[in-house]
């Protein structure tokens, strides 16, 4: 019992009534099985207390329209829901009929969710009314470990100014674009001998996975993964087994069960044991890092296409700051987090998109002949230059209709928290509540969009209908907005350009015809969306 009562974080509470207990009542329970009955009757009403807590939003927030948080923790972890049946049968309703405004239970406790462009825009750009809740109290996760006490993305105020201040620079400086083509040219040469027919299936979201992990390795640490050439690398398989067991909805919800109950979850313990191992490599590589710069600050390679880890490391040697070794693996972590899966799902979804729209898929291969070929086309792979890219104006509407439809991040990492009273949306939002911006809903909010669930990269043509919201709201926010934005988006956006034009001059591609995802990309239900088992037909052009 008081495993379970300490698991819950009931402990301090049972404490003090234990301490009453003994003082006014111990006169009348003078007996050892009348003391084990006042202790079992104290835990269970503590327990009934935690779960009314959970089940029943607090009575300054009961104005707001909620989703109940049994059929939360239902969806999420017991029928395990996608994210887009979980806005069907829970979410869509209460946006349509109450301006985007709901509430909803999570691991943090009672959450207002806001979908529509005013509030979204209110929440990002005013992060002294709304700073982020600060997480890292919660320590002993799996997710808490991979991230650090301290990270970029997750702390406020002098804290992350500190992270910014290094880490910002590097990522102004970093635009690897000859590292992203040549990784698309390593895997483009891998097909060919994987697969030297004219044409192949393959479950093309792992093979962005492998693509992406290779791309972040190497453009966050200078380290090979070797995932697209080795199908039995190590690393590759350390990191899947790290990312499977952080998505796992059932301790995202209930951290408690990390914290507490680990000594009691076998298969919980070996997924530390794994992130042990992935920690020390990371370590490894600061350690060798810093010994490296540190003897020869100078190297041949051109800044842009220095790693993320090395720019930092010699800002902070030329005095512009400093990390301890923890800081800076937790900053890879984050790195990992936005360079790895959520450009991997980004890629997965837009060649899902091309696949289903052919017309869609050729006006973009056109382009993108057009801009790199303009003299006929060579039948050889050609390395894009930022220049270039530049140029890619109708395959930009289609990366960011896809971040539309099928954003890599379903709703914030971490909400916010009103330091105030605030009103949003004539709806009254008391102090310290807490407060999350819904990507995928506000993308998806009908209020918002015109036809939101149809693929259609013109909305996002020069004076179309994305054009013409600013002003009104933040509308489209894959990276969020604000002091906060994703300080990794110009460098997803610039991945998915230089992969998505070599896969359009290599090849064209369907959907097989008894492909699952016929009438919608199937997905999992964490915060970063990833594919499930998607298989795609390529045909060789050259």
């Amino acid at each position: 019992m008081s495993s379970f009562v300490q698991a819950l974080g009931l402990d301090k509470n049972l404490h003090s009534m234990l301490g009453f207990s003994n003082q006014y009542l111990s006169k009348y329970t003078n007996t050892r099985s009348k003391r084990i009955t006042i202790v079992v009757a104290i835990a269970l009403f503590l327990v009934c207390r935690k779960l009314y807590h959970m089940t029943t939003p607090p009575k300054n927030l009961r104005h707001i329209p909620h989703i109940k948080a049994l059929d939360s923790i239902k969806s999420l972890v017991i029928n395990k829901l996608s994210t887009s049946d979980n806005f069907k049968q829970f979410n869509s309703s209460l946006i349509r009929d109450h301006n985007g405004i709901y509430i909803r239970w999570d691991r943090f406790g009672w959450v207002v969710s806001v979908a529509n462009p005013e509030a979204a825009k209110q929440v990002f750009m005013k992060s002294d009314i709304f700073p982020k809740v600060d997480v890292t109290r919660i320590r002993g996760t799996l997710n808490s470990r991979f991230v650090g006490a301290s990270n970029i993305l997750l702390v406020n105020g002098q804290e992350w100014k500190k992270h910014r201040k290094l880490a910002n620079p590097a990522f102004h400086r970093s635009m690897p674009v000859k590292l992203f083509g040549e990784a698309a040219h390593n895997l483009f040469t891998y097909l060919n001998k994987e697969y030297p027919s004219d044409s192949f299936s393959v479950d093309f979201g792992y093979l962005m996975e492998c693509l992406t992990l290779d791309i972040i390795g190497l453009a966050g640490f200078d380290f090979s993964f070797n995932a697209v050439t080795d199908k039995n690398s190590e690393w590759k398989k350390v990191y899947d087994d790290v990312t499977r067991n952080l998505r796992d909805p059932l301790y995202t919800l209930f951290p408690f069960l990390d914290q507490k109950l680990l000594w009691f979850l076998p298969k919980r313990q070996q997924a530390h044991k794994t992130l042990d191992k992935f920690l020390g490599m990371l370590n490894g590589i600061v350690e060798h890092k810093r010994q490296v710069l540190k003897n020869n600050i100078d190297n041949n390679v051109e800044e842009a296409e220095k790693d993320l880890l090395t720019l930092m490391i010699e800002s902070e040697l030329r005095g512009e700051g400093v990390l301890t070794n923890d800081e800076l693996m937790g900053d890879l972590g984050i790195f990992f987090v936005a360079g790895h899966d959520t450009t991997a799902f980004a890629l997965t979804a837009a060649v899902y998109y091309l696949a289903k729209h052919p017309d869609i898929q050729e006006k973009a291969r056109q382009e993108v002949n057009n801009v790199l070929c303009p003299d006929g086309e060579p039948k050889e792979d050609i390395l894009v230059t930022a220049e270039q890219t530049k140029e890619f104006v109708y395959l930009n509407q289609i990366i960011k209709e896809v971040l539309r439809l099928n954003g890599s991040v379903v709703t914030l990492v971490t909400p916010r928290r009103a330091t105030e009273d605030v009103i949003i949306s004539g709806v009254m939002i008391p102090k310290n509540t807490l407060v999350n911006v819904n990507i995928y809903d506000l993308h998806h909010n009908p209020d918002v969009w015109t036809n939101p669930e149809m693929f259609n990269p013109d909305r996002f043509a020069p004076g179309a209908e994305a054009d013409q919201k600013i002003g009104a709201g933040l509308s489209w926010v894959p990276f969020a907005n604000g002091s906060r934005v994703c300080i990794g988006q110009n460098f997803s956006l610039m991945e998915q350009r230089v992969i998505l034009a070599g896969l359009l001059r290599r090849y064209t591609w369907n959907l097989p015809s008894n492909s699952p995802h016929a009438d919608k990309i199937i997905t999992g239900n964490s915060h970063i969306m990833s594919a499930k088992k998607l298989n795609i037909e390529f045909h060789k052009r050259f």
